[in-house]
């Protein structure tokens, strides 16, 4: 089910056409993305998963669309009123088919088994919120002969992938009626957190007021969600396989020493001294300008320990300046293979656990990869000094 076996994703921007494809997530296999230049007018999407393919419309399509949405089951649950007439359905495919702006996404959900387009989905601006950044809301529609099969929840789970991969989306949100228990089902199932009900949160085509139940979901908890899902989870040192767990800090030391996780390198003490000091760490400091902090080792049956996290349990003015919230590493030999904002994500998890709102997370200059994967997980860059650069990722 879903796309945890593999989907395939395409779509075309301004100036350029892209391909991803994501790989098993059980085996935590990151995704592939080719770029090649090619100037087109509208956006050409093309997301596929298992059962159904999310796709750009076409006017082609304007009979299928039809088709559900003069249905007086489907629209009403969405909030909208059912198409009168072909001629309804044509002028708003129309729209959607000419539609140039990247920030309101309309997809149509094909049926792979007939060809027929059963619904639609969409990924547009959040009127709620629109001055947070990298924001967008998720809406769709399925037909009501198709309801009950789990269409639509392998369709959100495809398009919150997008969402968060190839949009680089720091907050995703999703609403629901308070009468339209399927849609709740399908947000539960696919990760959101409920944020409350909003009571006369919408009116609708006929002037009746609804209650608007609301969820979002941020970029560092997708990357958890997806980390655990193939997975990987953080344990602490003392109960990861010692054999194992040195045989990683040897491959730091020996092969780059300089990104070692400050609190794996043993520093030249034998394993036991090592691991009493990283458990003493997480209650005493030996200087005021050091906080308390507790290390993770990033594992699963499937790659053994693959990194270590250090999460600092409050910010000094040394860290505030320089190291911040969260330090961490992927062992060499498992770079490249898209687990760092796993690991990132599952740490803010845990910083969460700790009732921290927001933490800071820094990198050099010159390292891109740590960049791209803070950013991955919603980090926004404050500034940049000294060639560091200092992100805060809202929790």
């Amino acid at each position: 089910m879903g796309i945890s076996m593999g989907c395939k994703m395409t779509y075309r921007r301004n100036l350029c056409t892209c391909q991803l494809l994501l790989r098993p997530y059980t085996l935590g296999m990151p995704i592939k993305i080719k770029i090649t230049k090619k100037e087109t007018r509208t956006m050409n999407i093309a997301l596929e998963t298992d059962r159904i393919r999310l796709r750009t419309w076409h006017m082609e399509d304007l009979q299928d669309f039809y088709n559900y949405a003069k249905d007086p089951d489907v629209g009403p649950w969405a909030g909208w009123e059912p198409h009168g007439s072909i001629e309804d359905s044509r002028k708003r495919l129309s729209r959607w088919v000419n539609n140039t702006d990247e920030n309101d996404i309309k997809l149509a959900v094909e049926n792979k088994e007939n060809g027929r387009v059963i619904g639609s989905i969409g990924i547009e601006p959040d009127g709620s919120r629109p001055d947070v950044k990298g924001c967008r809301n998720l809406g769709y529609v399925l037909g009501k002969d198709y309801w009950g099969q789990g269409l639509m929840t392998e369709a959100v789970r495809a398009a919150i992938d997008y969402a968060f991969r190839a949009l680089k989306l720091r907050l995703l949100t999703v609403n629901h009626y308070t009468i339209n228990q399927r849609s709740r089902r399908v947000i539960e199932k696919s990760g959101f957190t409920y944020e409350g009900t909003l009571r006369s949160g919408s009116v609708i085509y006929n002037g009746e007021e609804r209650d608007l139940c609301c969820y979002s979901m941020r970029a560092w908890e997708y990357w958890a969600m997806r980390a655990k899902e193939a997975g990987f989870s953080l344990e602490l040192p003392e109960n990861t396989d010692r054999i194992e767990l040195e045989n990683m800090q040897r491959e730091f030391i020996e092969v780059d020493k300089d990104v070692t996780p400050f609190g794996l390198d043993p520093k030249d003490m034998s394993f036991e001294r090592w691991l009493e000091r990283s458990i003493a760490w997480r209650f005493v400091v030996p200087k005021p300008t050091y906080a308390k902090s507790t290390l993770y080792i990033l594992n699963s049956q499937h790659t053994g320990p693959t990194g270590a996290l250090d999460l600092r349990h409050y910010l000094t003015e040394r860290l505030l300046n320089g190291g911040g919230n969260i330090g961490y590493g992927i062992r060499p030999s498992q770079r490249g293979n898209g687990f760092a904002p796993y690991m990132l994500g599952l740490g803010i998890e845990k910083a969460k656990e700790r009732n921290v709102s927001k933490v800071l997370v820094c990198c050099d200059d010159n390292n891109p990869g740590s960049a791209h994967t803070i950013e991955d997980c919603g980090g926004e860059l404050e500034n940049l000094i000294d060639g560091l650069r200092r992100y805060w990722i809202t929790i």
